[in-house]
């Protein structure tokens, strides 16, 4: 019992040290979002480990919110408990795969104008530090997000899909969604273009589509050892690819060479980015003047994999794919490549220096940013914990003000749809990605914000102008 005692007594004391102090560096700044994710999540693996610690944990964050001027903590404070259990309830290997997700989570409750519990999930205002007077509302600017998932099950509900995203669209004035496939490796239930396209033609006024990420895709994970692949096989894959854009598709996706698995029933695949296929689909899209979209976690420099990405499917080692990337990129200079989740760096590689080194390197590149996830290497995200634009952010997107646009990566659920899985987990991050954006769109020039809200879609994937 003593031994029990002691070991709550330290973790209270330090708790009281971690979330009692400031939340500034020691010279005085605040805190960065890596410096506040990472205490975050020491506090978060300590209650888990101490469960006692539990309740005085609650109160040193209550006090937090008190100074950051938060009115609705007792709402908050009761989803970061239930947060806590949900660590406490987990198993080690599940808890690994997880813990950035409710880092993530906790961090939002803890955020002045986040989406508390007793607050709408897309509140328009966003106010500053504690201390500081509320700001205006933000503004609502228009913007075409060209990366949306859909999650239908085994309904199969692609109208029912379609209808919960128009109210999202409405809601949020989104005036455009192109929908894709997620990035599949033919292990779980797939869909493609051919399922949901006619669907969306009848909304066309609001949704356009890519597609392979059910098809293509999987052909190309299956062949991923293959340094020289059959005749037969490139055909068959030619052959795909080309249905899916007289289906109506405006470009292929979403692909991948590199994904990592963040949470049970979320793959991991890897491919060289060269990959004779790759450079196959290259060709095609170059052809068809459409755009390619690909999902690739960036590796400079082969790594050990992070303590977060230590559970299988994901390997011990990361080899690097960025020479390979960049031999993909000069394949076909016609081929133009969107890369997705700019700014949602999960390694640390994808810099702005690096981005800019390839905008400027390769002119058919592309970048989708992805605002509501800021990754593991946050300090390589466009805001900063404070809701701030970085100015190093702003610098690269006033150099390539046409080759950026938006793509939340939103999951989007048919109204048939409950349980559990990777879908259904993404799409909870929806509401925060959706005031992220916004938040985004706010801090840049407005010609700046026109370009990568609107107007770089529209020109990138051909799309109908819109008012």
């Amino acid at each position: 019992m003593r031994t029990h005692f002691r070991a709550w007594l330290v973790v209270s004391l330090w708790l009281s040290l971690v979330l009692s102090a400031p939340a500034q560096t020691p010279g005085g700044g605040m805190l960065t979002m890596e410096q506040a994710m990472a205490n975050t999540s020491r506090v978060l693996g300590n209650v888990r480990a101490h469960p006692a610690a539990k309740a005085d944990a609650l109160v040193r964050l209550q006090d937090r919110m008190t100074g950051r001027g938060i009115t609705d903590s007792a709402a908050r404070l009761a989803e970061i408990g239930k947060i806590f259990d949900e660590a406490i309830a987990m198993k080690p290997a599940d808890f690994a795969q997880n813990q950035a997700q409710l880092v993530n989570r906790i961090m939002e409750q803890m955020r002045p104008g986040g989406a508390g519990a007793g607050a709408p999930p897309d509140a328009a205002a966003m106010t500053p530090a504690a201390g500081g007077p509320a700001t205006a509302p933000v503004k609502a600017i228009p913007w075409i997000d060209v990366h949306v998932h859909f999650v239908t099950g085994m309904q199969a509900d692609y109208a029912g899909a379609a209808g919960a995203a128009l109210a999202l669209m409405d809601k949020n004035g989104i005036r455009r969604m192109i929908i894709m496939p997620p990035p599949e490796d033919g292990s779980s239930i797939r869909y493609d273009c051919d399922a949901f396209g006619s669907t969306l033609l009848r909304q066309a006024g609001r949704f356009s589509f890519m597609g392979g990420g059910g098809s293509l895709n999987i052909m190309l994970q299956q062949a991923a050892g293959q340094t020289v692949v059959t005749e037969s096989l490139r055909r068959q894959f030619e052959q795909k690819a080309e249905s899916i854009l007289r289906l109506g598709a405006v470009g292929f996706g979403e692909m991948t060479v590199h994904h990592l698995s963040h949470t049970t029933g979320h793959p991991y695949e890897s491919v060289a980015p060269d990959h004779p296929l790759l450079l196959l689909l290259a060709d095609i899209a170059a052809r068809h003047d459409v755009p390619i979209d690909i999902h690739c976690d960036v590796v400079a420099e082969e790594i050990t994999a992070p303590d977060w990405l230590t559970v299988p499917p994901n390997p011990r080692v990361f080899h690097a794919n960025l020479a390979a990337f960049e031999r993909l990129l000069a394949h076909n200079p016609k081929a133009k490549i969107s890369w997705a989740h700019a700014g949602s760096d999960m390694l640390g590689f994808w810099t702005t220096d690096l981005s800019r080194r390839l905008l400027q390197q390769y002119p058919n590149l592309f970048m989708s940013l992805r605002l509501g996830m800021p990754g593991h290497a946050a300090q390589n995200s466009p805001l900063d914990f404070n809701g701030q634009l970085r100015p190093e952010w702003l610098a690269l997107l006033q150099e390539f003000p046409t080759r950026f646009v938006i793509g939340g990566d939103h999951f989007i659920v048919a109204p048939q749809v409950h349980g559990t899985g990777p879908g259904l987990l993404f799409a909870k991050k929806t509401p925060f990605a959706l005031q992220q954006t916004k938040v985004f769109l706010n801090a840049l020039p407005a010609d700046l914000a026109q370009k990568i809200a609107c107007d770089n879609a529209v020109a990138l994937y051909k799309l109908p102008k819109t008012q």
